[in-house]
Order: structure tokens, then C-alpha cells, then sequence
């Protein structure tokens, strides 16, 4: 008796253990959880796994950014800043939503996204659930989405008649005893299909078991109230359950340690009859044919628990230090007006304000003077708009647009392009894009510059009259004043401008209305210590061109 109520006693501690264990490590989770609310996340980004999704399911029904502009706007650099979800599933749904900008003049996460913002206990209820997904195992679902997930071998089907054979010769040998000798061949072949079937199930090793914990996450989260219960998530659930049967009959130890050796000795029981009667072996393979057919089911999950955990990073986002405002996105026109907009990977940014209204936009301005960044803003903000409804400025109102730049082009010596046959290729894609349906805004920093003054100014202003057609929206820099002049009925001017005082260059970073009046390029050669020669013969070679109108080739 005594022996019993030990025991039983020791059990209630364990029981007690666990329990302060779970809950100390509950409290843990939601203390990181509530830190990490509206600050951008401090951990390394894996971009080849995060994405995975994107490149997996390719569909668009819109846009999708072209390389150039991935390039052009530091795209990496930006979603390092936005992401802010718990799961690594809502981490590749983000990820290809910000790779794809709609034409959804409202977003359909928003509703979700002011919930978030408001309910704080529903929301870390549902991060907790999310954290199960954050294993890096999880970026390996979307690897089920391809079109075939493993081959048959041609002998496959012989396997039925080998499992025939050998249950045959079990049942027989209890009345012939000297059967069981004949049993070594065939279970010594299954053996070896089992091990090496292994090599198969490695491949699944990670996806299998993080699409099981997908499918109870999504079991979960349904049942969080009428606005998670979609009947669509329901009847993918239950497609998959014969997967989450199936799964259980496939051992996914790595077979490596010390705890993982005592845990096959453990099961070896279990494991010996799998590999005689080649359980894994079909099961494997009914596996993937079955998740073959039902990958419509997969991706229903996929996005729905993607979309939540992206409309939770969202609210995040907004709930930031930073300031951001909800875009108004309008029809078709070549109106546009962004006011206090600022570049959100830019400490103490300088905010602007711009009106496009019936013309597009030419900046000029010297180096540094702001151009190129303000240009990235306003292809940063155009692409939130659209993707996660969410600027950075105190007003953005756009029409829905296709947006494509040249900004950023290097020379690519490996291909033997020089940099003016960089530009040329990159021009010639943007040109295709003039006569589409849609409406275009078109971010370029400079045309051509890398060749002759002549044919460089003479090959803008025809290919940024070209761009401006329609309703497409053009916003362009260039050093080349004669383009204001020749474009003057189609685009309207403004510029960046810096200060000398002290002998010291200053930038405000501003743009303003209006032609560029002050050239202070000679200015800076001489605060850089030129010599005093070639500053005095640079200032009368400028005012003997200005003078005479000249404009000589490069």
C-alpha cells in the first residue's frame, strides 16, 4: 500500500513539473512575443529558403516586380524591415505578397489587420499557435506544391507480388517448418528497399511533419471565431486527414545521437515488421501521389495561415515608431499626390511632398543632392501601396499601377554587355510596356548615360516622350537641363539643390517646383583641393559655353 501511494505521489509531482514547465515556457513565448511587437526583427534572413514559396507558386494575376526593380529599391533590405511574422510560413507569404503588387483598390487583409491592432490576448493566442511554424523545417511545405514530388521505379509494382510471396511463406511454413529458410531472400531484399528507401523519405524529412503541424494549426486558428471560419479551410482539413493517418507509419528520425539510437532499439520491433512487409515503402509513395492531387488543398492552408500571420506583421508595422498611413488607390488617371513621404530604411529621413497632375515629372539636381533616394521612395511606397495597403507618409493617394525602374545598372563584365547595352536592354523592356492596358509608372534615374551628350539627349526625349503616352506616369532625373525645354509640354520640372557655406557643402534633401538654377559642380572640385588651373580654366570654358550655346560630344 505504502509502495502505491509513493507512486502515486511521485506521479502528481511529474505531473506538477510538466505543468510549471509548460507554463513557464508559455510566459517565456509571450514575452518575446509582446517585445518584438512593432520593432523589426533582429534575426539573420535565409532569403534562398524565405523564397522558396515565391519561386514554388508562381501564379500572378497582376504584377509581379521585375529583377531590375528588386534591385533598384534594395527590395531585400525593405523586407527585412517590414516582416514581422511569427511563422516562416507567413514569413514566404509576405515575401511573395510584397513581390506582387494587386489591383485591389481595398485590401481584403485589413479587416484582420485593425482586429490584430486592437485585440492583443486574441492575437498572442494565435501567435503561440504560429510559433509552431517557425521551425526552419516549415520553409519546406511549399516544396510539396511542385508538380511531382517523387518518381516510381519501373519495378515498383513488383513489389506487391514480392509481399504476396513472402506472406505466403509465413502462413506455409507453420505447416512446412523449412519454408522459413526460403523467407531469407525475400526478406533480405525488403530490408535493403526499406534502408534505402530512406534516401526517399529524407527528402520529406522536413516538409511531411511541418505540413501535419500546418494542417493542426489550421485546425486551430478556424475555431478562433467567424472571422478565421472560412468553409474552404474545412474541406482542405479534411482532405488531408488520410495524409496525417498515412504520416504516422513513416519513422522521420534522422537515426543520429545517442537519444535517437535508444529510440530505434525501442521500436526495433516496430521498425522490423515496417521493413519485412515494406510499410514505409508504400506508405511513402501513396503519400506523395496522394499530395500530388491535392495540392490545391495544401495551398489553401498555406495561404490562410500565411495571410493571418502577414496581417498580424502588418499591424506590427504599423504599431512602429515609424509613422505610416493607408494609401487611397483610385481609378485610372495621371493624377498622383504623396504628402510627407519619406524612404523607411533612412534614419531621420526628410519628408516630401509631390502632385503629378496631368504630366509626369523630370528631377534634376547635383550628386547627393537627394534624386536617386527620393526616386526609391516613391517606387517603395507606390509597391506597399499595392501589396500591403500600407505607406510611409502622412498621405499617398495613387491610381493602381504597374510599377518598373531603371535606377540601379551595373556593368556586367562575365556577359561582355558594356553599361550603354545594359541600359539599352533594360529601356526595351520598359517600352513594352507602353501599349499594354494597364497603367504604368515608370522610376528611372538618368537615360543613357553612358554615352555622347548629343544622342543621349536626343534618345531621352524621344523615349520619355514614348513612355509618357497615355495615362502612364513617367518620373525621371537627369543632369540634362535641354530636357526641360524639349519636354516641356509633357513633363513638369523639379529639382534637389545644396548650399555652399563655410566652404562646406549642404543638402536639404528637398525637392522644389521649378527649373535648377545654381551649378555647383566646379564649386565642389574646388572644396575637394583641385588645383587652382583647372578650376580657373573649368569656370571659362563654362561661361564661353554658355555664352556661344555650344554643346559639344562627350
Amino acid at each position: 500500500m505504502e509502495y502505491l501511494i509513493f507512486g502515486l505521489i511521485g506521479f502528481i509531482l511529474v505531473i506538477l513539473v510538466i505543468h510549471y514547465s509548460n507554463k513557464g515556457r508559455r510566459k517565456k513565448k509571450i514575452e518575446e512575443i509582446r517585445t518584438g511587437w512593432g520593432n523589426p526583427k533582429k534575426e539573420p534572413f535565409d532569403f534562398d529558403s524565405i523564397s522558396k514559396y515565391a519561386d514554388t507558386a508562381k501564379e500572378c494575376k497582376f504584377h509581379r516586380l521585375t529583377n531590375q526593380t528588386i534591385e533598384d529599391i534594395d527590395f531585400y533590405g525593405l523586407f527585412a524591415f517590414i516582416d514581422r511574422t511569427t511563422s516562416k510560413v507567413g514569413q514566404q507569404f509576405l515575401y511573395k505578397k510584397l513581390l506582387e503588387p494587386t489591383n485591389n483598390a481595398t485590401d481584403p487583409s485589413e479587416r484582420l489587420i485593425r482586429l490584430f491592432s486592437t485585440e492583443k490576448q486574441l492575437r498572442e493566442e494565435i501567435q503561440l499557435e504560429l510559433i509552431k511554424l517557425n521551425n526552419n523545417g516549415a520553409y519546406y511545405i511549399s516544396s510539396l506544391l511542385k508538380d511531382k514530388l517523387l518518381e516510381k521505379p519501373k519495378w515498383f509494382n513488383l513489389l506487391i507480388l514480392d509481399i504476396i510471396i513472402v506472406a505466403s511463406l509465413v502462413v506455409l511454413s507453420f505447416k512446412f517448418p523449412v519454408l522459413i529458410i526460403a523467407l531469407i531472400v525475400p526478406v533480405t531484399l525488403n530490408m535493403f528497399l526499406h534502408y534505402w528507401n530512406k534516401n526517399n523519405t529524407f527528402q520529406f524529412l522536413r516538409s511531411f511533419p511541418q505540413l501535419n503541424n500546418l494542417i493542426n494549426v489550421s485546425k486551430v486558428l478556424i475555431k478562433k471565431g467567424d472571422q478565421f471560419h472560412d468553409k474552404s479551410i474545412e474541406d482542405s482539413i479534411r482532405n488531408l486527414k488520410s495524409f496525417q493517418q498515412k504520416v504516422a507509419f513513416i519513422n522521420f528520425e534522422n537515426g543520429t545521437g545517442i537519444q535517437s539510437e535508444l529510440s530505434q532499439i525501442g521500436t526495433y520491433l516496430t521498425e522490423l515488421i515496417k521493413a519485412i512487409l515494406l510499410i514505409e515503402v508504400f506508405t511513402l509513395y501513396r503519400i506523395t501521389r496522394e499530395l500530388e492531387n491535392k495540392k490545391v488543398s495544401i495551398q489553401i492552408l498555406f495561404d490562410y495561415i500565411g495571410s493571418i500571420d502577414s496581417s498580424i506583421s502588418v499591424a506590427s508595422l504599423r504599431a512602429g515608431k515609424i509613422n505610416t498611413c493607408i494609401p487611397t488607390l483610385t481609378s485610372c488617371s495621371k493624377e498622383f499626390h504623396a504628402k510627407g513621404i519619406f524612404h523607411p530604411l533612412i534614419e531621420d529621413c526628410v519628408k516630401n511632398d509631390l502632385l503629378i497632375k496631368g504630366k509626369s515629372i523630370l528631377i534634376t539636381g547635383s550628386n547627393m543632392s537627394g534624386k536617386s533616394t527620393f526616386l526609391r521612395t516613391l517606387a517603395i511606397n507606390s509597391i506597399l501601396s499595392q501589396t500591403i495597403h500600407t505607406c510611409f507618409a502622412d498621405e499617398f493617394t495613387s491610381p493602381i499601377l504597374k510599377q518598373f525602374s531603371s535606377i540601379r545598372i551595373d556593368d556586367n563584365l562575365f556577359d561582355g554587355k558594356s553599361y550603354y547595352f545594359q541600359e539599352v536592354n533594360i529601356m526595351a523592356s520598359l517600352l513594352k510596356q507602353v501599349e499594354s492596358l494597364h497603367q504604368n509608372l515608370f522610376i528611372l534615374d538618368e537615360v543613357f548615360k553612358g554615352t555622347n551628350t548629343i544622342e543621349r539627349i536626343a534618345s531621352a526625349k524621344a523615349i520619355l516622350s514614348y513612355l509618357n503616352r497615355k495615362e502612364n506616369i513617367v518620373v525621371v532625373s537627369t543632369h540634362d537641363i535641354e530636357l526641360a525645354d524639349m519636354l516641356d509640354n509633357e513633363y513638369d520640372l523639379y529639382h534637389f539643390t545644396e548650399t555652399v557655406e563655410k566652404n562646406e557643402l549642404h543638402f536639404d534633401h528637398s525637392i522644389k517646383a521649378g527649373q535648377l538654377r545654381t551649378r555647383n559642380a566646379i564649386k565642389i572640385l574646388e572644396l575637394s583641393n583641385y588645383p587652382a588651373d583647372i578650376i580657373r580654366e573649368a569656370r571659362q570654358i563654362t561661361t564661353n559655353l554658355r555664352t556661344t550655346k555650344i554643346l559639344s560630344e562627350d
